[in-house]
């Protein structure tokens, strides 16, 4: 079953780079450092963007990390494959089409994605402290 889940979200990440003009992106796919689960992520040439990933663990294919730009993670499960590696489909195209933003504030950092125009996926990760707060609004991977 964990292979299952690895190898469609290979094929999700391999048609997000297909759907792109050559050159915009690469996908880089490992296995974690414990050897427990992989990690497959799209790194889009325009360094303003944000890279896209997820994590799926061995033990766990209806639970995948998705995680965005320097970081912010966040959870998903649900026990549909099919919708759960639809909703990591819709998050990396929103991501590939700039509509992501970091806040890296005095303790944290909070990260949106915004989807359909309406809903947001955020998550706040405490304890990366920043002296200096900023918003970093990610661009698209294709500039038009």
């Amino acid at each position: 079953m964990a292979q299952d889940a690895h190898a469609r979200a290979l094929k999700l990440f391999q048609e997000l780079l297909e759907s792109l003009p050559p050159g915009t992106a690469v996908v880089e796919s490992e296995r974690t450092r414990n050897d427990d689960g992989t990690i497959i992520r799209l790194v889009p040439a325009n360094k303003r963007a944000a890279q896209f990933g997820a994590h799926i663990g061995d033990g766990h294919p209806f639970l995948v990390d998705v995680f965005f730009g320097s970081g912010t993670t966040f959870e998903l499960e649900n026990q549909n494959a099919d919708e759960l590696i639809g909703l990591v489909r819709r998050l990396g195209l929103a991501v590939i089409s700039g509509k992501c933003e970091q806040r890296f504030g005095f303790l944290g950092v909070r990260g949106k994605i915004q989807l359909d125009g309406e809903i947001r996926y955020r998550a706040t990760h405490y304890f990366y402290p920043r002296l200096y707060p900023k918003t970093v609004r990610y661009e698209p991977y294709l500039m038009t």
